[in-house]
């Protein structure tokens, strides 16, 4: 789930728009007190959070197997 925020809505649209990354769900984060809680500084940056509790982390654009793994089942 990518989570845009620190900014409007129509912002973060077109964010997502740009940054070519609307293959995933997305949660606003107007004031970024989700961002802050994981631990996310600047944008893009992506957290790929397993069901076992590992945690991948990136910049930029999610790579397509990152997002096709947090879209598989399982």
């Amino acid at each position: 789930m990518g989570i845009p925020g620190r900014d409007t809505k129509a912002a973060m649209s077109r964010f997502v728009s740009t940054y070519g990354v609307g293959n995933m769900p997305h949660l606003p984060d107007e004031n970024g007190d989700l961002a802050a809680q994981l631990g996310v500084s600047y944008h893009p940056r992506w957290l790929l959070i397993r069901a076992d509790g590992t945690v991948e982390r990136g910049g930029g654009v999610p790579p397509d197997n990152i997002v096709q793994d947090a879209l598989t089942p399982g």
